[in-house]
């Protein structure tokens, strides 16, 4: 890591008194940050790799390296970074699915619930993919529109009950789990009756959860938060 701050400092200062010009010693110096960005990202050493492509663009803000900062921003958890770099590759690329879903994550990580709506709407209704209707559920869940949720998980499980379609669930800020779609669902329920006192209902869905499929850390974390919630009560 010292070997490549000091190698980044010293790409700075002949940057910056290479700055505007077209020379052969720039565009070594470019080379030099470009080869260290892709060593750095080869290491997952990101805050390095962030470094060297930030420096990159003080000389020239149209080189490609720009449009790999928001999956970089966001594997660091830099989520406001992760947005302002997101939105403004959006507007070079709108149409990027992937830049879309990055945006989505950001607007979840910070609270911002209607736009997070819209956005999982609007790229369900484009892709079709289960992971945006099942993001447009946790939305209705989270903000106590439940008889939508209800509908919209009834939906999902009739629309996906052959397939093998999965989903991300989070298990805490930096890891998530890979679900198939039917056991998330039945998660889904059972906070949802958790939410209307439907305790004994709540503990059947996340006991189909974990049935469906039985690594389902998620589920199996609710299930015993329910079961002790119970034994607290007696």
């Amino acid at each position: 890591m010292r070997v490549f701050l000091s190698t980044v400092a010293a790409a700075a200062l002949t940057l910056t008194a290479c700055n505007n010009s077209d020379n052969p010693a720039s565009n070594a110096s470019i080379q030099k940050l470009e080869k260290l960005y892709k060593t750095s990202y080869d290491l997952k050493d990101i805050p390095t790799a962030i470094t060297a492509v930030q420096l990159i663009l003080t000389h020239d803000s149209t080189n490609n390296l720009r449009d790999s900062l928001p999956s970089m921003y966001l594997a660091v958890q830099n989520i406001d970074a992760c947005l302002t770099t997101t939105e403004a590759a959006l507007k070079r690329h709108p149409e990027n699915e992937e830049y879309n879903k990055y945006k989505m994550l950001c607007l979840e990580q910070i609270g911002k619930a209607d736009e997070l709506f819209t956005l999982a709407k609007n790229l369900y209704d484009k892709t079709g993919k289960a992971e945006y209707i099942y993001k447009i559920a946790s939305v209705q869940l989270v903000t106590g529109k439940f008889d939508e949720a209800s509908k919209t998980i009834n939906d999902m499980m009739e629309k996906y009950k052959n397939t093998k379609d999965s989903v991300d669930i989070f298990i805490d800020q930096s890891q998530s789990q890979r679900v198939p779609i039917i056991a998330a669902c039945w998660n889904m329920k059972g906070y949802l009756y958790i939410q209307t006192q439907k305790y004994q209902q709540a503990g059947e869905a996340y006991q189909k959860a974990i049935q469906t499929f039985p690594d389902f850390v998620m589920a199996r974390r609710n299930l015993q938060q329910l079961i002790q919630g119970a034994q607290q009560q007696r």
